[in-house]
């Protein structure tokens, strides 16, 4: 949580809870619960609760099947019955205010909540699930297969009778088989892995991707390549974690923050920066063209490494390169400042 100056503000009690936790959540319980809700059905809830004087003081995570969005038809004004559906014979149903439900949803169309993920992949699932049971069915059994000719002609039981024989002979003698006259006997190796299998594979692997808006790579492809590890995490933070931390920005906003709070610049902000880390070079390399062009202080760049700030003043300084002084020093001051101020009054006095 910001203000207006970046800085973290202590008068928001919500946001107090999430920091420090409630009852037995950790702020990671708190989104990592909802957050796996949200892709297993589409939907995750928490209701507020608020004191007499309106104040946080508690957060209850609800289970999806037990909510449902409903719209008051006078009012306008949207509601959450919330049932206690584990206790049948006491099943009460409540109506909160959306005001007091935070919803993070899925991707929606034409509703309140969002589509479930896992009914999109349904049929690619059911098929792929087939496919690896007839895979799983040759694995158990034999790779093997034989073809029997016989050179005259023979009734059904007749034949039943030798290919009957002639099983029961492989079996009990590890595979040997011996080829009489009038019989001639060819083995066939099949595949224990279907090659079709390997390309099903592929196509849940990309639906699933595409479901979650995940790069493959996450998901076993070997096929995508990238120079950098950031550009690795680039994908994955641009194209799925970016939308779903500003659906849960605004929905914070909006619910945890009081009209002045909002007007006083609170607002929360997810910092992502950590997940886009790149390798030891790049980073040395932008660090100091941040301290070097006077937008990054030393100490800004201890904090981001993990290292403690520095206690000097001069830690918390701009500087500008020149050969790097601090950003508010005259120019009088720097290097050869002296020599261009009396070589700028000679040009200007001639």
């Amino acid at each position: 949580l910001y203000d207006q100056n970046y800085q973290e503000p202590t008068d928001c009690e919500g946001y107090n809870l999430i920091k420090y936790g409630f009852r037995y959540f950790t702020q990671y319980d708190f989104f990592r619960d909802v957050d796996a809700l949200r892709h297993l059905t589409g939907n995750g809830y928490y209701q507020i609760f608020r004191d007499i004087n309106g104040k946080v003081v508690d957060f209850g995570l609800i289970k999806p099947g037990c909510c449902e969005p409903l719209i008051d038809l006078d009012s306008g004004d949207l509601y959450y019955a919330i049932s206690a559906v584990d206790n049948r014979l006491m099943q009460q149903t409540m109506y909160v205010h959306s005001s007091e439900i935070l919803h993070f949803k899925y991707m929606r169309f034409g509703e309140v909540k969002g589509i479930n993920p896992t009914e999109l992949l349904k049929g690619s699932l059911d098929y792929d699930r087939q496919v690896r049971r007839i895979s799983l069915k040759q694995l158990f059994g034999t790779n093997e297969g034989i073809i029997v000719a016989f050179e005259t002609n023979m009734n059904e039981p007749e034949k039943k009778a030798v290919i009957d024989s002639v099983a029961d002979f492989y079996k009990n003698n590890g595979g040997l088989l011996v080829q009489e006259n009038g019989s001639k006997i060819d083995r066939f190796q099949r595949e224990l892995v279907d090659t079709n299998l390997i390309d099903v594979d592929k196509v849940t692997r990309s639906r699933v991707a595409m479901v979650y808006t995940l790069p493959e790579h996450f998901l076993g492809d070997t096929g995508s390549s990238f120079a950098t590890l950031e550009q690795l995490n680039l994908e994955y933070v641009t194209g799925n974690l970016v939308p779903a931390l500003t659906q849960y920005e605004r929905e914070l906003d909006f619910k945890l923050l009081t009209p002045a709070q909002r007007r006083k610049g609170y607002h929360f902000k997810f910092d992502v920066r950590g997940l886009l880390r790149a390798d030891t070079a790049t980073r040395g390399a932008f660090y100091q063209l941040g301290i070097r062009n006077g937008w990054l202080h030393i100490n800004d760049v201890r904090v981001a490494e993990g290292y403690p700030p520095d206690p000097s003043p001069m830690a918390n300084k701009l500087w500008i390169s020149g050969d790097l002084y601090p950003i508010d020093t005259p120019i009088a001051d720097r290097k050869g400042g002296d020599s261009k101020s009396e070589s700028n009054t000679t040009i200007e006095t001639n």
